[in-house]
This record gives structure tokens, C-alpha cells and sequence, in this order.
């Protein structure tokens, strides 16, 4: 495995962009500047309304976004410009039981939340589709980075070694204790290098998980993603296991250009 994946002193960035020589996308990430921009931190319309104000800073078009339940489990679906407008600005629409999505549709503006979970960002340059993924612990543990992966391959007929990733901010594994149960689940899963032990206690390293898991589905570029900002340690960034409720909640987004 890259040493990146491995390394849980490695420096951590402070900023982060999807990959500059990204071609023919745009793609992103909200910070706590943004406000709260999670269902259930504040009232619906306020959440309407910094959402509303947050696509608008961005030259986006919010009716174009595609947002999901986002019930920590391993669902992807294919999305289109007819669903375009779902959950932005009303909870109740949003699409049910998924935590990721795959479009290769110019008109569809994908965007999910987080607050300590990685947004992964999938992009075939060749196909022209891409992938937003939610990924805790619990969908990355049932491998939803691979799930996708295989959905964008059998949807757009394309081939998984050409799929470049990027994973936008999260938890860091210093600031990441599980208990030893989650700890055994994804050493049988994903080896033994993914848990650190702090403290006498074990630390997770998603990241390195989600790495692993893409790699084994065939993304060869996987091994140079590098390590995205810590959600816990920066300010500018929303983490509920810091902040509890209080967080705020980050929007990413990702769209074809």
C-alpha cells in the first residue's frame, strides 16, 4: 500500500480542491463560513436558505442538485436531470436509503453532506461519469466505495483502472477512536495497518480503508490520492464527533462541466 494510506502523522493539508487537472469538472466542498448547512441543525428554512445562498456563491444552480438520505449503509444509485432538485431544499424529498450517487449527466449537480464522513469523489475522464460518495465507517466497512465503483463500470461501460479518485475532508485517524469491536471487523476486512493504537486504543484509519477497498475493485489510481484535511482538528471544517449537534454540516458537490 502507498505510504500515504499508512502514515497517521503525515502531515495533513489545510485546504483542500479536487485535482487541478481535472478536466471537464467542477467539484467541492462548503466550510462552517458557510453556515449550517445540515438537515436538523436549524430550522428547514434556514437550512433552505444557506443552502440557496452557498450554490449561489458558487455560480451553481441549486434546483440542479441531487442530495440522498444518507443513511450511513452502502447504497448507490444512478441519478439524472430528472430527479434534479431532490432534497436540496426539502428534507422530505430527498432520494431514500442511499448514500452515494453516479451521473454521467451534465445538467445534474450531485451533493452530499458530512461532518467527520469522507466525500469521495469518482471522475472518468473517458466516459465523462462521475461518483459522489458518502463514506462513514459503518458504508465503508460494507464497502461502499467499491459498490460504486461497480455500479459506475456496469452503467457507463467503462473500465475500473481508469477511474481517478480524490477524497475530499474527514476525520483523521489520531482523532479517531473506535471501539475494539469496529477495530476487529475492519482488521478481518482490511488488514492489520489500518487500526493504530493511541493511548492503549485503538484509532481507525478510514481513509487508508476506502483506499484499500477502491485499489481491490481495480482503481489503480487510488494508490496517489493523497491524504484530504482533518475534519477534527480545523476549525474551518464541520465534525460532529468534535461538535456533537452543534456542527454545522459541509455540502460537497461534484458536476460535469
Amino acid at each position: 500500500m502507498p505510504e500515504d494510506t499508512q502514515t497517521v502523522t503525515k502531515k495533513q493539508s489545510a485546504l483542500w480542491t479536487i485535482p487541478p487537472n481535472w478536466e471537464g469538472v467542477s467539484g467541492g466542498i462548503s466550510d462552517t463560513s458557510d453556515g449550517i448547512l445540515a438537515w436538523g441543525r436549524a430550522s428547514v428554512a434556514d437550512v433552505a436558505s444557506n443552502r440557496i445562498k452557498w450554490t449561489e456563491k458558487l455560480g451553481l444552480v441549486h434546483l440542479e442538485a441531487i442530495t440522498l438520505e444518507q443513511v450511513h449503509e452502502a447504497r448507490v444509485v444512478k441519478v439524472d436531470r430528472t430527479l434534479c432538485g431532490s432534497g436540496i431544499i426539502d428534507p422530505t424529498t430527498r432520494i431514500p436509503s442511499s448514500d452515494g450517487m453516479i451521473t454521467n449527466d451534465p445538467a445534474v449537480l450531485l451533493v452530499t453532506s458530512h461532518a467527520d464522513c469522507a466525500p469521495i469523489y469518482l471522475y472518468h475522464p473517458g466516459a465523462k461519469a462521475i461518483g459522489l460518495v458518502h463514506a462513514g465507517w459503518r458504508s465503508t466497512l460494507a464497502g461502499i466505495a467499491s459498490i460504486a465503483v461497480g455500479e459506475m463500470s456496469r452503467e457507463f461501460s467503462l473500465k475500473p483502472e481508469k477511474i481517478q479518485v480524490s477524497v475530499g475532508p474527514m476525520i483523521t485517524t489520531s482523532n479517531y477512536e473506535v471501539g475494539d469491536d469496529v477495530a476487529e471487523k475492519f482488521v478481518s476486512k482490511f488488514g492489520p495497518s489500518i487500526i493504530v493504537k493511541l493511548g492503549g486504543k485503538p484509532h481507525l484509519d478510514v481513509f487508508a480503508s476506502i483506499i484499500i477497498d477502491l485499489m481491490r475493485t481495480g482503481v489503480a489510481t487510488a494508490r496517489f490520492c493523497p491524504r484530504p484535511p482533518d475534519t477534527y482538528s480545523d476549525l474551518r471544517w464541520s465534525s460532529f464527533r468534535r461538535d456533537g449537534e452543534r456542527a454545522g454540516g459541509m455540502l460537497a458537490y461534484f458536476k460535469l462541466k
